[in-house]
């Protein structure tokens, strides 16, 4: 198993959240946090820090998933996987989130990196562009 945290800039987390206890129901070792205008950057890496050191207590690997690369859950998010080595992905969004959630189960201490490659990866073919005007014709 795996401990979840989700950072992104307003309330995208929290929908996130909500969208996944919606349509897979409540999870366990999931943790959302979400940056709002006028926040303080070093009030949300100790929010976290204290999530990834919950999961460091529990013997527990875990992941941060953020939006942007190089903007503020992020660097926040950098600054501790370069302190405690914790992966950090950036672009979260519900088919990766759910898929790393629902497939966390099936992780034993192996590789959280090749995991979270993995899990990259699978959701890739969920994203596509179509138009209801050319369906059939393509």
């Amino acid at each position: 198993m795996i401990g979840v945290i989700v950072c992104t800039h307003s309330t995208l987390a929290q929908g996130l959240k909500n969208a996944i206890d919606m349509i897979v129901g409540p999870q366990e070792d999931f943790d959302v946090f979400c940056f709002m205008n006028g926040d303080d950057v070093d009030e949300l890496r100790e929010k976290i820090d204290s999530a990834v050191t919950k999961y460091e207590e529990k013997k527990m690997p875990c992941c941060i998933l953020v939006d942007l690369f190089a903007a503020t859950p992020f660097n926040a998010a950098l600054t501790i996987s370069m302190q405690k080595g914790v992966d950090v992905i950036t672009g979260v969004n519900l088919p990766l989130l759910m898929d790393v959630l629902l497939s966390r189960t099936m992780f034993e201490d192996g590789d959280v990196h090749a995991f979270l490659e993995h899990s990259l990866n699978s959701v890739k073919d969920s994203m596509k562009v179509y138009n209801g005007m050319n369906l059939g014709n393509e």
